[in-house]
């Protein structure tokens, strides 16, 4: 049996050649997860996002809140809480919720306790990117913590328009990802599950309502 200082000094000791670098990703041929020539990136995001059950609120700034609040209405969502992700926006949407009467907190403080976060009944996150060409919004671990935007059946979602890309060359080739750590989910819609006789179900292993609310200016 090889011993570890043997193994590693073999490792150490393979020829590694020349480093090939990395493919060329913006000159790839095209595919479904960009977008077609002239194309407008909104256009696309909007299509994606109702084909895979994405419920988008394009909205001015001064709208937010009240969207939000809508939408929490309307999922009967009591127990809410928001991500680190939000930015500024987060202690504004915070007091709105607490206003009209619901519980809202930092998912921060809600995270740890396994009971109040299975109790919770929606989260508002912001996100690192949206990609219009697939319709799917970027989360990250550092931002949204590991289950922010998966935990409860409802997710809202604050996506800025400067942070729609084009497609996932964009989004990998650019420096859009630079400073929002290594653990990303990229989610497509409301959770989905089928058994074998095909029955699709919505929610099962995350929310079963997604709401993009779009910040058009």
């Amino acid at each position: 049996m090889t011993d570890r200082a043997t193994f590693l000094a073999a490792v150490r000791s393979t020829p590694r050649g020349d480093d090939p670098g990395q493919p060329d990703r913006l000159h790839a041929p095209d595919a479904p997860t960009e977008l077609r020539d002239g194309e407008d990136r909104f256009d696309r995001l909007l299509h994606e996002c109702a084909l895979n059950s994405t419920v988008v609120h394009r909205v001015p700034e001064d709208s937010v809140a009240a969207t939000i609040l809508a939408i929490l209405d309307e999922a009967d969502a009591q127990s809410v809480a928001l991500t680190e992700d939000l930015g500024a926006r987060r202690q504004a949407l915070t007091d709105a919720c607490a206003a009209a009467g619901r519980d809202a907190a930092a998912y921060a403080d809600v995270a740890p306790n396994r009971a109040r976060a299975g109790a919770l009944d929606a989260t508002i996150t912001g996100c690192a990117a949206a990609v219009a060409a697939t319709g799917s919004i970027i989360t990250s671990a550092a931002g949204a913590g590991r289950a922010g935007a998966l935990i409860a059946p409802t997710h809202i979602c604050v996506v800025d328009r400067d942070q729609v890309v084009t497609g996932l060359h964009e989004l990998f080739d650019g420096s859009v990802l630079a400073d929002v750590g290594s653990l990303l989910a990229l989610q497509s819609g409301p959770s989905r599950s089928a058994d074998i006789e095909k029955v699709l179900i919505l929610g099962v292993h995350g929310p079963g309502n997604v709401h993009l609310v779009l910040v058009d200016g």
